[in-house]
């Protein structure tokens, strides 16, 4: 008998998933249904009402949704996760059951260019203020809280840079305000860094990166800590206070190791509705078979393209902190000794037309604004995933008109680097 926890390996193999008991295979097969019969009225009715585990819609919870979630939450280190549409709604779940209108919320001003446009959406429509705050700079992260703030959110690896935030020191700020941390560990996986650890209260993932891997899927991830003390705090109602539709019931005293989850599942996919389909949470389960041993990979690529990057003439800058001249490297060696991912940015001293030229010219390198796949892939941010921003503000985070963003895939390296030197030799 196996009683010790299996390694992070192991369990991305078989957490969440066994043998399907009615027939014997031994991958779980695809639940294409939206409905599931019950016994007879109590069973749906205590479903419904939370009383009782089980599956009644496949928005709210499928068996492959299920597995899932226990993987990801096996992996990441928390008691309970919530799989869903898109990384995007994944965010928007997270941040409407934390805030209302007229609350606030301090972010890093280094994010995902979509998660930068919800946020001032939801400012604009939803009176939801974002306060701005340097995620290198964790003072700039305290001295935004104010009564008002209800979460404070960074990324764990910056997209587009694939920069490091110093995850312990905001985590320290969190606990010691009392503000939930949620962090998106999308570009680092948890193979490479598992911010519950850290301190973390909720993590978030675009699924439709590293965690499939295969290009082919859209998908979001909410997995939570488990440890925020949501019990008596008026300030967080879809946790601490009655559920009227649902016979009163107050998660934090019903599930109080998982409250958050539970109120994700409700808001986000009983009430707004972004369910994820069981083929999608299939891939991603069955991609994440091979996280670790594509993330070591991944990573290893990332190094070699970044360092023969930061030799070349036709290049001024070069993101990744694994680099030793980083600014944050001592750091990347002290959270992430395995590698910090695969996606950063270089600069091209030539500007927009040596960008421009160089898009022109990859062949390896496929020019889309997905990341995090097995193949590598380019993309412009200025005038893609960053484009809402204004030239200043992109500046300010590194993107010029001449930055371009590398997701390095696992083909061979040789490969790669001879792909680059094609294209930039000629800018």
């Amino acid at each position: 008998m196996i009683t010790n926890t299996p390694a992070f390996a192991t369990r991305s193999i078989h957490a969440g998933a066994s043998p399907h008991a009615a027939t014997g295979s031994r991958v779980m097969p695809i639940f294409h249904t939206n409905g599931f019969v019950f016994d007879d009225l109590d069973h749906g009715a205590d479903i419904f009402a939370l009383k009782r585990a089980g599956f009644s819609y496949s928005r709210g919870s499928n068996p492959n949704l299920a597995a899932l979630e226990a993987r990801i939450a096996s992996l990441e280190g928390g008691p309970a996760a919530v799989a869903c549409a898109s990384g995007q709604s994944a965010l928007l779940i997270v941040l409407l059951a934390l805030c209302a209108t007229g609350d606030e919320l301090v972010s890093a001003d280094a994010l995902f260019g979509g998660s930068l446009t919800l946020l001032r959406r939801m400012e604009q429509r939803l009176g939801i203020r974002t306060r701005w705050a340097d995620p290198f700079d964790p003072a700039t992260i305290e001295a935004a809280i104010t009564a008002k703030t209800k979460a404070i959110l960074v990324e764990s690896v910056v997209n587009p840079s694939g920069d490091l935030v110093d995850l312990p020191a905001i985590a320290a700020i969190a606990q010691r305000r009392g503000v939930p941390l949620v962090v998106d560990n999308t570009l680092a996986t948890p193979a490479l860094l598992r911010p519950i650890e850290h301190g973390a209260d909720v993590v978030i993932h675009s699924a439709s990166k590293h965690l499939s891997g295969s290009g082919t899927v859209i998908g979001g991830l909410i997995i939570d800590a488990g440890r925020f003390p949501w019990r008596g705090d008026a300030r967080f109602p879809l946790m601490s206070a009655p559920w009227e539709e649902y016979d009163r019931i107050v998660p934090v005293e019903a599930f109080p190791q998982t409250a958050f989850a539970v109120a994700c599942r409700l808001l986000g996919l009983r009430e707004l509705g972004p369910g994820l389909s069981p083929t999608n949470a299939f891939l991603i389960l069955t991609g994440i078979e091979t996280l670790p041993l594509r993330m070591e990979r991944h990573c290893r690529n990332a190094e070699a393209v970044a360092r023969h990057l930061a030799g070349h003439p036709a290049v001024s800058s070069v993101s990744l902190p694994s680099l030793p001249d980083h600014p944050r490297h001592a750091l990347a060696k002290r959270l992430c000794p395995l590698g910090v991912g695969s996606i950063f940015t270089m600069t091209l001293r030539g500007g927009e037309p040596a960008a421009r030229a160089a898009l022109q010219r990859l062949r390896l390198f496929s020019h889309l604004v997905n990341i995090g796949e097995t193949r590598s892939l380019v993309a412009h941010p200025a005038s893609t995933t960053h484009r809402g921003m204004s030239p200043a503000d992109r500046r300010r985070l590194g993107i010029e008109e001449g930055t371009l963003r590398l997701s390095v895939g696992i083909e061979d390296e040789e490969d790669l680097l001879l792909d680059l030197e094609q294209a930039l030799g000629k800018t």
